[in-house]
């Protein structure tokens, strides 16, 4: 049992490496006529991927990313663009917990501009 353990931690890795590559290079529209880029969410952001899978403790790390997204919006259509990141991005991670990851800005004591869904209309 061990032995499978260990096997996790590498998968969960590569995963989140192809994560960070694809919104790298996938800039989306709502991004056209944002200051911010999934890049940098993805930067931000990454280091909140374990907890959004597998709970336990917030980082430290994901709580100074989720304090820099909010601080680098400065119209509707930087918070349309992360939003759309967000969404793209955990729709590419196996086991994302939707509600665990919409709960992250309040454990980090601070808020966010939006619910993550599959569902969600980033547009509005």
């Amino acid at each position: 049992m061990a032995g499978s353990k260990l096997n996790v931690v590498p998968l969960f890795q590569v995963m989140t490496l192809v994560v960070v590559l694809m919104l790298a290079e996938a800039p989306d529209r709502a991004e056209a006529e944002a200051s911010i880029t999934c890049e940098q969410v993805t930067n931000w952001l990454t280091p909140c991927i374990s907890y959004g899978v597998f709970g336990g403790t917030v980082s430290p790390e994901c709580c100074q990313g989720i304090k820099d997204l909010n601080a680098a919006y400065y119209t509707k259509d930087d918070i349309r663009a992360a939003c759309s990141c967000v969404q793209q991005g955990a729709a590419m991670i196996p086991g994302i917990d939707y509600d665990r990851i919409n709960n992250i800005a309040t454990l980090c004591g601070t808020s966010c501009p939006y619910k993550v869904y599959p569902s969600t209309d980033c547009s509005k």
